[in-house]
């Protein structure tokens, strides 16, 4: 046996290897081998966080103790590693070209794992679709999907925090974030000198704001369109409050679907914790603590998984679930045999109210029962000089847990719908969106969504929530501006939860049209989003009759298919 679960092997440090990309530049790559000489199956990191952090080193020890081999690279122009730096644009090339040279090294075997978490992910994915042969399986923890979809922009939205996390990666080494008073830039404008007005000359952040819309420039970076050219085992990781879960959510179904043959669609595995964007770190998300039980041996799984696909070698006492996934609420893991989950029942909950639903303290209602035909649409002003606030911390590069969201419900900007009180247990698990109707008197807007868990006390938990800008509602490469008080339909993707709301609980739905500082504001109009500085207000109408069904629409599962699930 090449691998084994004990951790039986010295270790051997190669440290600032310089591995040679196609181009002449050389990038620093820090290997481990267990001692012995013997050719190994090998796990490759690539980072552009530094491949000397103790705790990011912690995992490629973890295997490399119990017979891998390991190697963590710096990614091009940081820390060690040669070259200019700028995100995504030349890891598909470095990732193949590093594979390749690993490949045909003494102390490999020619089998070659990746993993990593965040954009660490998105350089494990970057090389799958093209992959070098020696590329056998892959795990990416959360990984940054397609530029578009997620960061730096979403859904046509620029995901505001990457000028955090552009800030820190800034040149070759991270820079300390917390000199920044990030509140007080939070409406600075135009956008395109946002790198200059916090101290940096980022040429990044300028390519950024060169291309806001999906174009050909993003398109050459992307690969979630190349699933089925991905012909390798997967293991998809991320947690229901992660901020970067969508890549996994569709990646994992797109795999299923989309892969070249039966054996890799069988040879998919996902795993979703109750956990923000530090993975299994810890059981409390925001204020809630979703118990020890929320915390799994994630390295002994990785080291199973890579074991069977790298080495031909089988650790498991027992098949293991192709679906893991954390029921929060009740606090417990199941197995299921697929995602979306086999037998959810599409739900709808609709928007109803008589034309108040302006705060907690409106009349907004979510119902099972459709709408009547004469509901009065409810309205409201948004205005980008005082736009609706994210619960959150942008140094903690964190954006979304389960915080109470009662003080943003009690602005008359913030729809707020809210069930009668469950007479039953009703869990959700799976993607959730919004289908909402509107007019509006400006050519462009954003629309935001968000799921709330409502407690007998009156806590307003934050579930998952989502942000659409209405001029790329059918398309992300070219807005369709807006008609004024013409009634459009729009989808709001609020990702996915995994949630038991519990017999008491009511389920709450809040329509915004802003959330700083997780999104940028939109300012309204229909000039470049970089160079606009004049904002202007919009009076939004939202509208929930017989003839425009605005909803919220969730997986809810039944008892029955819960109760043949679960993982003692």
């Amino acid at each position: 046996m090449i691998t084994n679960p004990i951790p039986e092997h010295e270790i051997e440090c190669r440290i600032d290897v310089k591995v040679p990309m196609r181009d002449g530049i050389n990038l620093s790559t820090d290997i481990y081998l267990p001692k012995g000489g013997t050719k190994r199956p090998l796990i490759l990191t690539r980072t552009p966080y530094g491949n000397n952090d103790p705790m990011r080193t912690e995992r490629l020890l973890y295997f490399a103790k119990r017979g891998f081999a390991c190697a963590y690279q710096d990614c091009r122009g940081r820390f060690d590693s040669d070259g200019e730096w700028e995100p995504f644009r030349t890891e598909r090339e470095d990732g193949y070209d590093t594979i390749k040279w690993l490949a045909e090294q003494d102390f490999c075997d020619g089998n070659i794992g990746m993993t990593g978490r965040s954009y660490e992910g998105y350089c494990t994915w970057i090389v799958a679709p093209d992959r070098h042969p020696a590329l056998k399986a892959i795990i990416p923890i959360v990984p940054l999907p397609d530029p578009v979809v997620n960061v730096p922009y979403q859904n046509g939205v620029l995901f505001w925090n990457m000028i955090v996390w552009g800030f820190m990666v800034h040149a070759r080494t991270n820079q300390n974030t917390s000199l920044i008073n990030w509140p007080q830039v939070y409406k600075h404008v135009p956008l395109r000198t946002l790198d200059k007005h916090i101290g940096m000359d980022s040429k990044t952040w300028q390519h950024w704001m060169d291309h806001p819309t999906f174009d050909d420039w993003w398109k050459k970076v992307c690969y979630m369109h190349q699933w089925n050219k991905v012909d390798i085992p997967v293991m998809h990781i991320c947690g229901w409050y992660d901020d970067d879960g969508i890549s996994t959510y569709m990646n994992f179904p797109g795999m299923r679907e989309n892969a070249p043959n039966q054996e890799t669609k069988d040879n998919q595995q996902l795993i979703v914790g109750c956990w923000p964007h530090k993975t299994n770190i810890s059981s409390v998300v925001g204020e809630i603590d979703f118990g020890p039980q929320a915390l799994i041996d994630l390295n002994d799984i990785m080291l199973k998984f890579f074991a069977k696909h790298l080495a031909g070698e089988e650790h498991y006492t027992k098949p293991d679930p192709r679906c893991r996934l954390f029921i929060m609420g009740e606090n417990r893991w199941y197995g299921f045999d697929d995602f979306p989950i086999p037998g959810a029942k599409i739900t709808k909950f609709f928007l109803k109210s008589d034309g108040n639903a302006n705060s907690l303290f409106g009349d907004g209602v979510l119902s099972e029962e459709m709408q009547s035909d004469d509901e009065k649409p409810d309205k409201y002003i948004y205005d980008p000089d005082n736009p609706v606030p994210y619960v959150t911390d942008p140094i903690e590069l964190q954006l979304g847990e389960a915080c109470d969201q009662q003080s943003i419900e009690r602005r008359p900007d913030v729809l707020v719908y809210t069930s009668a009180p469950l007479k039953r247990d009703m869990v959700a698990c799976g993607r959730v969106f919004v289908e909402l109707y509107f007019s509006t008197d400006v050519k462009g807007t954003d629309f935001t969504g968000k799921l709330v868990d409502v407690y007998p006390d009156g806590r307003a938990i934050q579930v998952c929530d989502g942000i659409q800008r209405a001029e790329y509602r059918n398309s992300l490469e070219t807005p369709e501006w807006l008609e004024k008080d013409k009634i459009y339909k729009l989808t709001i993707d609020l990702w996915a939860t995994g949630l038991r709301f519990l017999k008491g609980h009511s389920i709450r739905l809040e329509i915004a049209s802003s959330a700083v500082p997780k999104f940028t504001r939109h300012l309204n109009t229909d000039n470049d989003p970089a160079d606009e500085t004049n904002p202007i207000k919009a009076n939004h109408v939202v509208y929930h009759d017989s003839n425009h069904a605005s909803a919220l629409i969730m997986d809810i599962i039944p008892e029955k298919i819960l109760e043949k699930a679960v993982i003692e």
